[in-house]
């Protein structure tokens, strides 16, 4: 399965489709605005809450909790001088690659879980997301989201 998120989805509405390789909605997301702290909910083509992702207050380093029907996790921002490290608790997941330059992947054992790439489509620069089983699709989008809100906000902050 692929699906599509518009690059600067993160706008001040912060709402925007996920699309699939046909070009039809799949998810929509909706976070919040001036919510403190920030969350974000998904919802599936039929407008069922299918995720919620909330961002823990207080840590100097991004940590969010991933909620959905199957499953309960945490994503880890965690230090490092030269790059970005995230970890997944509560899955047998990890993350590896370039997340700066939207070209990473998730990984269980050896097998691929999703790879995540930004690619430029006639409607506009995109992000891809590559995901074999169907089944790991929702989980692998509100990882994407969390990674994506973190590089958006040490842009902003470098932009301060």
């Amino acid at each position: 399965m692929k699906l599509y998120i518009k690059q600067s989805v993160f706008t001040l509405k912060d709402k925007f489709t996920v699309k699939n390789e046909e070009g039809q909605d799949v998810f929509y997301v909706d976070g919040s605005f001036f919510r403190i702290p920030k969350q974000f909910k998904v919802y599936d083509k039929n407008q069922n809450e299918v995720a919620s992702i909330d961002r823990q207050m207080f840590r100097l380093f991004g940590s969010y909790d991933i909620v959905t029907e199957n499953s309960q996790i945490t994503l880890r921002r965690q230090f490092s001088l030269f790059r970005q490290s995230y970890i997944l608790e509560g899955i047998n997941w990890y993350l590896q690659g370039n997340f700066t330059g939207h070209h990473y992947e998730v990984i269980e054992g050896e097998s691929l879980v999703m790879k995540l790439r930004k690619h430029w489509f006639t409607w506009g620069d995109s992000y891809e997301l590559s995901i074999p089983d169907d089944q790991d699709a929702l989980l692998a989008l509100c990882i994407a989201i969390c990674i994506d809100y973190e590089i958006l906000k040490d842009q902003n902050s470098s932009n301060s």
